[in-house]
């Protein structure tokens, strides 16, 4: 059975790099634009993990990630952020994994989608 990752993201041209390497590595995708598209996704079937971006218009990807976490049934799902800059990054503040979002994939995001969903 395939894995199933959630992509949050608010601005689907660019998670189009992302969406390849997981099509590519055979994990089902299902896509939320907004924190609140994907809390409604995740009542529908729990994917694996979550991939949100920082920057949404409804609520931001920390504000979800944390939503996620203190809710049963959700707790256990890996979130990944996505940052667009090091601003971003340094809102994020180590509480979570999170990344520079850019095309290609830059190596250290790949690194932590193959040992959540492909090792």
């Amino acid at each position: 059975m395939n894995k199933t990752a959630l992509i949050a993201a608010s601005r689907a041209d660019e998670s189009r790099a992302l969406t390849e390497w997981l099509a590519f590595n055979d994990i089902d995708i299902q896509t939320a634009g907004s924190g609140n598209g994907a809390i409604e996704q995740m009542t529908h079937g729990r994917p694996d993990i979550v991939l949100a971006q920082l920057s949404m218009d409804d609520m931001s990807g920390l504000r979800l990630a944390h939503y996620l976490k203190a809710h049963d049934g959700f707790s256990a799902v890996p979130v990944i952020l996505l940052c667009r800059d090091e601003r971003e990054m340094k809102l994020v503040n180590g509480q979570w994994p999170a990344f520079i979002f850019e095309a290609p994939l830059n190596q250290a995001l790949i690194s932590e989608l193959k040992r959540e969903l492909v090792n």
